[in-house]
């Protein structure tokens, strides 16, 4: 009885977890090209509580590892996602391109906070160049790209790619972003090349849920 009460604790959290918005574009295979509009877009994750609640998210473009998001560009701030379902975007230049770049969606009124899976941000030609995951979800190393002010061109012979400006850049740590479109909630940063996933429950949220359950565990035994 203990045991099917801890496995019922598990569930809600697993269902707080999976609770906000659903990002779809851009997912894995999606390539933004310097200077180009792109819509932005999300949907409800299936989950309650339902996107009716409105949570209002900040959305940033972000760089780097599975453990270690960092944010290089805020695309729109204050977005009632439960009235909205997109935003329109003009794509920044990048330093280096490549399949480095993810989004994170943050609620500011209430805990949530989804990743994009990673995606490519092209050179002003449209060259994607080389950069992509290379590690398993969770564990990738990822790299270090950044928003810059000058068009960069992969193939050219006498382009030399500018160094990242100094654009404000604020490592996000914990959870990794965009872990597959059905639980973001693994730790990922932006690795996957599934379709999006999202994670709605605060760090100590879980803390909470993961000790009692422990306790309660231990109780059966």
């Amino acid at each position: 009885m203990k045991f099917t009460a801890c496995l019922a604790i598990l569930g809600a959290t697993a269902s707080l977890a999976s609770a906000f918005v659903n990002p779809k574009e851009p997912w894995g295979q999606s390539s933004w090209k310097p200077g180009t509009q792109v819509n932005i877009t999300w949907d409800e994750d299936g989950v309650e509580p339902k996107l009716s609640s409105n949570p209002v998210v900040d959305i940033f473009l972000n760089t780097g590892a599975d453990q270690t998001n960092v944010k290089i560009a805020t695309i729109a701030t204050g977005i009632e996602v439960g009235k909205t379902n997109s935003y329109l975007y003009t794509v920044p230049n990048v330093s280096p391109p490549g399949k480095i770049y993810f989004l994170t969606f943050v609620a500011t009124n209430g805990p949530g906070m989804a990743w994009s899976t990673r995606f490519t941000i092209t050179d002003a030609a449209g060259e994607a160049g080389t950069l992509a995951p290379s590690a398993p979800v969770g564990s990738n190393p990822g790299a270090i790209g950044a928003t810059v002010t000058a068009p960069v061109y992969l193939n050219s012979p006498t382009a030399v790619v500018p160094a990242p400006s100094a654009t404000t850049t604020a490592p996000v740590s914990g959870v990794g972003a965009g872990t597959n479109p059905s639980s973001p909630a693994g730790a990922n940063p932006t690795p996957s090349n599934k379709p999006s996933s999202a994670v709605s429950l605060s760090t100590s949220v879980l803390t909470a849920a993961a000790a009692f359950v422990v306790s309660a565990a231990a109780l059966v035994l």
